[in-house]
């Protein structure tokens, strides 16, 4: 399990993507409980979702 704080440019996640780890690229936070997470995915296309404390569970940093 990752915290939304662990989530930083560079790191590696496995819970983003099924089946595929990304790469973090830009992280925003709104408030303390959402990140907005830009990252790139294992070909170098770019992502972008939010992401809410109930993800925690589901993130893994590499």
């Amino acid at each position: 399990m990752a915290r939304l704080e662990d989530l930083t440019p560079g790191a590696v996640v496995r819970g983003i993507l099924p089946n595929s780890t990304v790469t973090v690229v830009a992280v925003k936070w709104y408030g303390s409980d959402i990140v907005e997470l830009t990252y790139k995915d294992p070909q170098g296309q770019l992502g972008n979702e939010l992401l809410y404390r109930d993800r925690e569970p589901t993130l893994e940093i590499l």
